[in-house]
């Protein structure tokens, strides 16, 4: 077995991990990152969620990797709402906007999404880290197992094709999907909906359980040129149809395809008890959901191209850390919230897809970094929407951009703080986020508050 050592281990590419392993290589820290995939980005690249939902907050990072974006061709572009959802017509549709100012989707309420292409995020995300000089990344390498004696992360074992290595590092970041290195390490975890009795929450249900955030596999459609013949896709085996919810989300892609996210395709619960067969089902379920946008909705002159290879989970295991953010500091919002070490704004909506009511927020609030903290092990982070947050708040502050910026903080922490991470100083790693440019006041961070920014508030046409 080979073994290396590092100033930080992060485990886990998407969103979270690429923010922390980019800020403590910035920083100066000796990073090595993660990845079981082939790319970086997760969910944002790989799940075929190629677009970010308008939020506050959604600096650093996120704005300088849309400015990245911006300058190869065809690679993203703002979006404008071109229809609502309807009894009739079970979508929602966004096309390509005239705007390209970046500040226009940092808000919920007013903002704007962005869609981009897959690859050309993973190539940009793989650049910024080339660039520090000091991060190693390793792709197609999962983790295995790891050493965890006296509340301390000694090492991590992962396995690629060239074989397996152990990890030794003074920090260990998990911006894993399952929180698999926290939950390998004894952490104490959360899934499904807390009951009223665990944190008090004004729309907790009496009794909590297993229930999940919906999953999605998107898929993208190109429009038929000229005299190509309609192809209607066949009906998979074993689906019925009247099971199939065609709500969908479509985001125009900067070349005109369409990006198609079937919002009540598969519950959350389903797929965590379908567990590795979650994939397969929900595959025939796109076919069968494609078939019915086709036949029924007008969609015969757009053909299938391309399918996720990774299932888009929004829920699932959640760290209980030292501190858990809940409903209390979403109805708060910003301006009533005490916390010393808020580093990211959100403002997305409470939204379980259908699987319980949602609602707006009436602004941003704050995170602090003490939910990215382990209670259990001094030099564990969780930067992914894993951290310590209950299931109504993480239905609201898991979007990838958000999930960025808390990975940005962990980085930047960890490279500043190294061992002594549990005993950060809030005045100073907030003071070296705002210098990275990471938004921690309304009017850095949030469109509605931003002197002469106009938003786009009316549909096209």
């Amino acid at each position: 077995m080979m073994r290396m050592t590092f100033d930080i281990c992060v485990i886990g590419g998407g969103s979270g991990g690429f923010g922390a392993a980019c800020a403590a290589a910035r920083q100066g820290a000796r990073v090595v990152l993660i990845e079981a995939f082939r790319g970086l980005g997760g969910t944002s690249a790989w799940a075929g969620v190629n677009n970010y939902e308008p939020v506050a907050g959604a600096t650093g990072l996120p704005e300088e990797i849309y400015s990245r974006l911006s300058v190869i061709p065809k690679a993203v572009v703002l979006q404008r709402r071109r229809a609502r959802y309807h009894p009739d017509r079970p979508w929602g549709w966004f096309d390509i906007a005239d705007e390209t100012d970046y500040r226009l989707s940092l808000s919920r309420r007013s903002g704007v999404p962005i869609t981009f292409e897959p690859d050309c995020l993973d190539r940009v995300l793989q650049d910024m880290l080339r660039e520090t000089g000091r991060c190693n990344l390793r792709l197609q390498t999962r983790f295995i197992d790891l050493d965890c004696t006296d509340g301390r992360i000694r090492s991590v074992s992962v396995n690629s094709p060239s074989g397996h290595t152990d990890i030794q590092a003074d920090v260990f970041i998990d911006a894993t999907a399952g929180i698999h290195v926290a939950r390998a390490a004894g952490c104490r975890t959360a899934i499904g909906l807390e009951g009223m009795d665990v944190y008090d929450e004004p729309t907790a249900p009496e009794q909590g359980g297993l229930a999940l955030n919906n999953a999605s596999l998107c898929y993208r459609v190109s429009p038929l040129r000229g005299g190509q013949p309609s192809h209607i896709q066949p009906l998979p085996e074993g689906v019925d149809l009247d099971r199939i919810r065609p709500v969908t989300s479509i985001r125009t892609y900067p070349n005109g395809d369409l990006n198609m996210n079937p919002l009540h395709m598969m519950s959350g619960k389903d797929a965590y008890e379908l567990d590795r067969e979650a994939y397969a089902e929900a595959r025939k379920r796109v076919l069968a959901h494609w078939h019915i946008l086709q036949t029924r909705y007008d969609f015969d002159r757009w053909r299938l191209t391309w399918i996720s290879p990774m299932l888009g989970i929004r829920e699932g295991h959640r760290l209980v850390g030292r501190y858990v953010l809940t409903e209390h500091d979403l109805n708060a919002g910003l301006s009533a919230q005490t916390h010393p070490d808020i580093i990211a704004l959100a403002d997305h909506s409470v939204d379980f897809h259908g699987a319980r009511p949602s609602r707006e927020l009436n602004g941003p609030y704050g995170v602090p970094f003490r939910c990215l903290l382990s209670e259990e092990v001094e030099n564990l982070l969780v930067a992914c929407r894993g951290a310590s947050f209950s299931s109504i708040a993480a239905s609201s502050c898991r979007l990838s951009r958000t999930m960025m910026v808390l990975g940005q903080a962990a980085g930047t922490a960890a490279a500043m703080f190294g061992s002594q991470i549990q005993r950060f100083k809030p005045d100073i790693l907030r003071a070296q986020l705002r210098k990275d440019g990471v938004a921690l006041d309304l009017k850095t961070g949030y469109l509605d508050a931003m002197p002469g920014v106009t938003p786009i508030t009316r549909p096209r046409g």
